[in-house]
């Protein structure tokens, strides 16, 4: 795909987990809200790039692209135990305002990396956080609508790289850090 070609588009996205029940609809944009990207920067899945790159505004589009080309099988090794007091606010007690289950948080790694963690239980001791991207283990299906292509700007360029340095890594090799990554 040619790098810095900017897109705007419309599109629902569905999980399909592989059993043969019906697809479940993670996440809706309009034209109203359209997600916006340039291509070449990282910050979409190759494989979604690679299914826009010949279409023009106004084309339609539905496409799936597999697990293992998104964000990989569910990993139960991802799934950890830490210790309860990893876990503390600005006044040193447990952040029970932030670390409940079903919350997502974030954390930093030794080398100073930041993700997100979904916080699966909390008990006595210790916290069980889910380190898998919330999408692993499920094909992702686009299907949605291009509702302006053009060559990006140097403009749009720089706007967009600060964006990106504000709130995401990027989505390279399928591992995503951001909550807005998706795509």
């Amino acid at each position: 795909m040619a790098n810095n070609k900017y897109y705007r588009l419309s599109y629902e996205l569905f999980a399909h987990d592989g059993t043969g029940k019906m697809p479940i609809l993670v996440e809706k944009t309009s034209a109203d809200t359209p997600f916006e990207f340039i291509t070449g920067l990282g910050y979409t899945l190759p494989d979604f790039e690679d299914h826009i790159a010949s279409l023009e505004a106004g084309t339609k589009f539905d496409f799936i692209i597999p697990r293992d080309r998104a964000y990989g099988e569910y990993d139960e090794e991802r799934v950890k135990s830490l210790p309860k007091e990893l876990f503390r606010d600005a006044d040193n007690h447990f952040a029970i305002e932030s670390v409940y289950p079903g919350n997502v948080i974030p954390m930093e790694n030794e080398e100073g990396i930041q993700f997100e963690a979904l916080v699966k239980e909390v008990n006595a001791t210790s916290v069980v956080v889910d380190f898998n991207h919330p999408l692993a283990g499920v094909d992702l299906q686009f299907r949605g609508e291009i509702n302006n292509t053009h060559e990006a700007t140097p403009q749009e360029i720089s706007a967009f790289l600060t964006m990106m340095s504000d709130n995401c890594s990027g989505c390279e090799g399928g591992e995503c850090n951001c909550n807005h990554c998706h795509h």
